[in-house]
């Protein structure tokens, strides 16, 4: 790299006396906590089949209500309303699914506009973000996307050089395009931390972390904090699956 090249990174990147930056966007609150602002990461961990999608699709639908969903509450700026789902993982059935119970939440018969959603199952991890990176700077009216599930974007969640040029991809799109992340990770059966050097590095990353358990005897799903950066830890929301349909346990 060049002198000058280097330098104007340097000066471009310099603390300015006369720079006020805008006051922190507010986006995701759980039980009224902060845990999410633009140009951060947050990330929804739990095993396989714990439910974690099931929070997730609340948590999506709460963008387009008044009140929170299961104690979530996303706030879109009103210049920049839309937030784009892009799951990796599901079958197409269970995808479409998924895209039912958030039109559940809202008692909607079709999706609301500003909610925009892919099925990128069948795409490998550099053409996946291809297309995230290409779908950003179609929409800049975009603020909030949601990747279920970002071991999908590596091929070895082990390989720390490829887990950390994931993790400079993450910072560089939120960055850039003024947008907050929010991921799908697992955790590993036998201690329940999110899975790899991937995993490792991304807690560290993160601006909140969350962890979904479920208890299969008494058909209740938590969600609970794992790491906050930005609040005191909220607590733990336990829901349940009566016939078909989530509800949240008093």
């Amino acid at each position: 790299m060049e002198h000058s090249t280097i330098l104007e990174l340097i000066q471009n990147r310099a603390y300015s006396n006369n720079y006020q930056p805008p006051k922190e966007e507010i986006i995701l609150t759980i039980d009224g906590r902060i845990c999410g602002t633009m140009e951060n990461i947050i990330c929804f961990t739990g095993l396989p089949k714990a439910g974690k999608s099931s929070y997730l699709t609340a948590c999506i639908a709460s963008a387009f209500t008044a009140f929170p969903i299961f104690d979530m509450k996303i706030n879109l700026p009103k210049k920049r309303n839309v937030i784009t789902y892009i799951d990796t993982e599901s079958s197409q059935y269970d995808f479409y699914k998924g895209m039912d119970r958030i039109k559940g939440f809202l008692q909607l018969k079709a999706m609301p506009k500003n909610l925009h959603a892919y099925h990128f199952r069948d795409l490998n991890q550099d053409e996946i973000k291809d297309c995230i990176e290409y779908y950003l700077n179609s929409v800049p009216e975009c603020s909030v996307l949601i990747v279920d599930g970002l071991l999908d974007l590596l091929l070895d969640y082990n390989d720390p050089t490829e887990s950390r040029h994931l993790i400079n991809w993450l910072k560089k799109i939120t960055s850039q395009k003024k947008i907050m992340v929010i991921g799908v990770v697992h955790t590993g059966k036998s201690n329940n931390q999110t899975l790899g050097t991937f995993g490792s590095m991304i807690d560290r990353y993160c601006q909140t972390v969350v962890i979904v358990e479920k208890n299969p005897k008494e058909n209740i799903y938590e969600l609970k904090p794992k790491f906050l950066r930005s609040d005191a830890d909220f607590g733990s929301i336990a829901i349940t699956n009566i016939n078909g349909v989530f509800q949240k346990c008093f």
